[in-house]
């Protein structure tokens, strides 16, 4: 019964989200099937460092991901971008990633980057730790700049996905997720560094996945819908989950 009541408002809140992306105007052409293999999906990895962790209220300073397919991925021509958030950012917020009033003083700001975010996610699946809360953040942005929001084709959270694959495990941090693939986080808040390292524990997901019998979009979709405790949590918090695991 109380399952029960658990979907009934899960799906009540996903269909809240569902309509403010279709009020963003989803381009159905860019959407990729729910049976493509993972093997070779065109992927965009992607991460954002911002003046705080409210997705409605706080802004982008940095944006950085690297492109590929299935499991290889171009390290040579990464996105790479500094955005001037339109106000100072909190010195608690500088202490996590670095980055200064300075060095965003003569940034774009994020009206300009967007079409090279577009271009950069177009017609691929959004792969990121936390994704929601990117996509929440950069559609409120979008919002805020009065800009139509074009969401990618697919998006996949590397959290949720180890998260299904390990049930038992309670922590699905980066770090953690680096630590048991191996992975080297060359400087922690730092969009580009963590991107990389997002990029790498992809790479080991899709293997992981892969021996699972886990070999398409919709497969890895239902791998992140097995953790509804954390896909309520992240829904309550503002993120953007109709984005992550489309509700019908």
């Amino acid at each position: 019964m109380a399952g029960g009541r658990f979907v009934t408002g899960l799906r009540r809140r996903l269909k809240v989200a569902v309509g403010r992306a279709r009020r963003g105007r989803r381009q159905q052409a860019d959407a990729i099937p729910a049976n493509r293999g993972l093997e070779d999906i065109p992927v965009a990895v992607l991460d954002t460092e911002t003046t705080g962790l409210n997705p409605l209220r706080d802004r982008v300073v940095a944006v950085a991901g690297l492109r590929g397919d299935g499991g290889h991925l171009d390290t040579g021509l990464p996105l790479d971008l500094l955005v001037y958030p339109g106000g100072p950012i909190p010195p608690a917020s500088t202490k996590f990633h670095g980055i200064r009033d300075a060095d965003v003083a003569t940034a774009p700001s994020f009206g300009l980057i967007w079409p090279v975010l577009r271009g950069f996610w177009r017609h691929r699946v959004l792969v990121g730790h936390n994704i929601g809360f990117d996509l929440a953040l950069l559609r409120q942005e979008a919002e805020r700049a009065r800009i139509p929001f074009h969401p990618p084709a697919a998006a996949l959270d590397i959290g949720l996905l180890y998260a299904g694959l390990k049930p038992r495990l309670s922590s699905y941090t980066l770090e953690s997720m680096a630590e048991e693939y191996g992975v080297a986080i060359l400087h922690r808040h730092n969009a580009l560094a963590d991107a990389t390292a997002e990029g790498a524990i992809w790479c080991a997901l899709l293997r992981a996945m892969q021996s699972q019998g886990i070999g398409t979009l919709g497969q890895a979709r239902s791998l992140m819908a097995r953790r509804r405790d954390l896909l309520q949590n992240q829904l309550s918090a503002g993120w953007a989950m109709d984005l992550v695991v489309p509700h019908g």
